[in-house]
């Protein structure tokens, strides 16, 4: 790893080492070709790393770091665990592209055992530049208006086509998952990734300013919520 830390990994390290100090049993749903996974596993010195996701050849190159991997569609298939089984799960950046995200948020709280912690990202509809572009009549950044059509804003951006279905605020969020049988543990922001290295330019300016305002949890780029199991 280079250097230069993103603001999704730093945070998510912050609060696994403030919360989470040990899990014997880790399952990251989505978790690509594993690179993040084994490092947050490395984190919770976790015996037994379970990883999920959709696409086949991500998963072989997670296979090859040593995770259990399960080719599986979190919007249908149940988690490969019994019952009250696992100690900690991740869910990171996958909620905003899920059409059934009741079914992923069941099968963790099932999975999970009493006191077991689930750790959740998405990006957050209501963040500082979502409020400004709706403010002057433009669409939210971070969803997906067409499979085809890229809507185009202000300075020459164009939006990309993400898969993103739904977006949340943080208290649509914290509900949600209160809904599903976990309480709040922690609640924070962190700014968004914009590349592997620290930016330049225009956009440096426009970095500063989102890391600034990732201080305000609500107006922050992305979302990132500690969650523990209850019940």
């Amino acid at each position: 790893m280079s250097q230069y830390m993103s603001p999704k990994i730093k945070a998510l390290l912050e609060v696994i080492n403030e919360s989470v100090h040990f899990a014997k049993v880790y399952i990251d749903i989505g978790c690509s070709d594993g690179e993040l996974t084994y490092l947050i596993a490395k984190a919770v010195k976790a015996d037994k790393i379970i990883g999920i996701d959709i696409d086949a050849e991500a998963l072989k190159r997670a296979k090859a770091k040593g995770i259990d991997t399960y080719l599986l569609d979190v919007d249908k298939d149940a988690l490969p665990c019994t019952d009250d089984s696992v100690d900690f799960i991740t869910a990171l950046d996958i909620i905003e592209h899920l059409i059934n995200p009741d079914n992923l948020l069941r099968e963790a709280h099932r999975c999970l055992k009493k006191g077991g912690i689930f750790l959740i990202t998405t990006p957050n509809m209501a963040s500082w530049y979502n409020r400004i572009l709706l403010l002057f009549g433009y669409s939210i950044l971070g969803i997906d208006l067409s499979n085809e059509f890229r809507y185009r804003y202000p300075l020459g951006v164009t939006s990309v086509i993400s898969g993103h279905r739904r977006l949340y605020t943080l208290k649509a969020l914290e509900e949600l998952l209160k809904f599903h049988g976990f309480r709040i543990i922690r609640s924070r922001g962190y700014a968004q990734i914009w590349s592997k290295t620290e930016p330049h330019g225009f956009l440096k300016l426009v970095y500063h300013l989102d890391k600034l305002l990732e201080k305000r949890t609500t107006l922050a780029t992305n979302l990132l919520i500690l969650a523990k199991k209850i019940e």
